[in-house]
Order: C-alpha cells, then structure tokens, then sequence
C-alpha cells in the first residue's frame, strides 16, 4: 500500500501569526477604559437600591421632607464652627441607624459630591484665605450630607408624596416623575446596548468615537420614541396634567415632635439676628 500524501494546510493556518501589539493606555478610548465603571453606573440607573423601610419611629413622607428642609436652612444661617460641628454630629448619630449597603452608598456619593464642590469654592483660597474655604467646604459638606441621607432612606413614591403634600405645582410633581421614570428607562437600554456590543465585537473598532457616536444616536431616537409612546398612553387613560393622592398616613404627635427641635434653632437664630 503507498503512503498517501500527506494534506497541506492552508496558507493562514501554516504561516504563524504574529501578535497583534497592545495600544498604549493613553491611545485606548474612553468608553473601553471606563467600560466597566460605566457598566456599574448604568445598572444602578437601571435598577436602583431598594429603600428599607424603618420598623420604628417612622415619620410621614410630608414632615421628613420639611425635616430636611429646615435642616438645611439652619447649616446655611449657622456660621460658628462650633454650631456646625454639633450639626454634623447629628447627622453622624443618625449614620449609626443604617444598614451597611445604606451606609456604603452614602459614603461613596457623599465624598463625589464633597470633592466636586470643593473643586467649584477652590478660588475662594485666592480671594479670602483657608479660613473661610473651610467654612464654605464645612457647610457645604454638611448640606451635601443631609441631601445624600434623605436621597438614601427615602423611596421615590414617598418623595413624590410629599411635594404633593406640600402643595406643589402638578407641573413639578409630573416633571419629577417622567424623568426619574425615564433615568431608568435610559440605564436599562444602554446597559443592554453595550452587552449587545460586547458579545457582538471581536476586535477593536478602528473608529470608536463612531461608534460611539451612533450610540448615543440610537438613544436620542430611542428616548423620541419613548416620549411619543408615553404622551400616547397618557393621553389613553385619561390623564389631564392633575395627580389625585390618597392620603394614606396622618400627621402624628411624635411627627411634631421630632421637627419642634429644628424649628425652635430656626427661631432662635432669626431672633438673635443670625
């Protein structure tokens, strides 16, 4: 029996391959250097943490909110060091009731936000000295504390109860509602969109700011069409622009009591003259 011939392999599989070089750090795009903080910001716009309710002493959506607003008129009006340490030691004691997923948030978002007003009140160094920048950092930490603790132990139903409470516009509540509505709208699609990319490249793109370019075009149609089919199905269950809320908590004694303390600081430092 003759030996056969033994098969030849093709071109591209017989010639070895050399690697393809790494692009240096500084030449890698955006989205592909941040694509995994990206990724993590969109999920939690796609599907935000849970609020745990408080099993005990639990105030009305109305009076948390006027908590938080006199809280923050107080940080504004007080301008001792003092007076602004005991304010923080307030809302440090009211850190310690959280869960720790709660209180990770709060210290991630709190400490972005301390940071990026630093960098706008920066030039106050130049023109008053680091005395008055840290009263402004201090105050402005501690304003940015309050809204933080509220944001974090408050849903979004509860919010949108209470400025109805209040009395606000319908227009404000409305425009309140559509675009925290549409924010997770708007998490939920690119997040799918870049898992769709992901699975579908295989190599790098030769041009990613086009890339990204038609992706942020995809979600500008996305986002008219999602404005059409809302305005649609408002219009078919017969919404006028007016919410109609049920009151389903009452305004309770130890409701007053918790806010009493805030108003009578707010008192005392518009008597003295602030």
């Amino acid at each position: 029996m003759k030996p056969s011939q033994p098969n030849k392999l093709p071109t591209w599989l017989a010639q070895p391959t050399t690697p393809v070089p790494r692009a240096p750090r500084h030449q890698v795009n955006f989205l592909a250097r941040n694509q995994r903080h990206v990724q993590a910001l969109l999920a939690r716009l796609a599907q935000p943490a849970p609020v745990p309710r408080a099993t005990h002493w639990q105030l009305t959506p109305p009076m948390r909110l006027l908590q938080l607003g006199l809280m923050l008129l107080v940080i504004s009006l007080v301008h001792s060091p003092v007076g602004l340490w005991l304010l923080a030691l307030l809302i440090g004691g009211q850190l310690l009731l959280l869960s720790p997923s709660q209180l990770r948030r709060f210290i991630v978002s709190w400490a972005l936000s301390s940071l990026l007003a630093l960098s706008f009140i920066w030039p106050s160094y130049w023109l008053a000295g680091p005395s008055t920048l840290l009263l402004f950092w201090g105050k402005s930490s501690l304003l940015l504390a309050n809204a933080q603790y509220y944001r974090v132990t408050t849903a979004l139903t509860d919010f949108l109860t209470a400025l109805k409470a209040w009395h606000c516009p319908d227009v404000i509540v409305m425009t309140f509602a559509i675009a925290l509505t549409y924010l997770r709208m708007l998490g939920n699609y690119l997040l799918q969109t870049m898992a769709a990319l992901d699975m579908r490249t295989v190599a790098p793109t030769k041009h990613p700011y086009r890339l990204i370019g038609s992706l942020f075009g995809q979600l500008y149609l996305k986002s008219y069409a999602y404005a059409l089919e809302l305005y649609a199905a408002m219009e078919a269950r017969g919404f006028n622009g007016h919410y109609v809320t049920v009151p389903t908590t009452h305004v309770r004694w130890r409701d007053y009591l918790v806010v009493s303390p805030y108003v009578g600081v707010l008192l005392v430092l518009i008597l003295r003259g602030v």
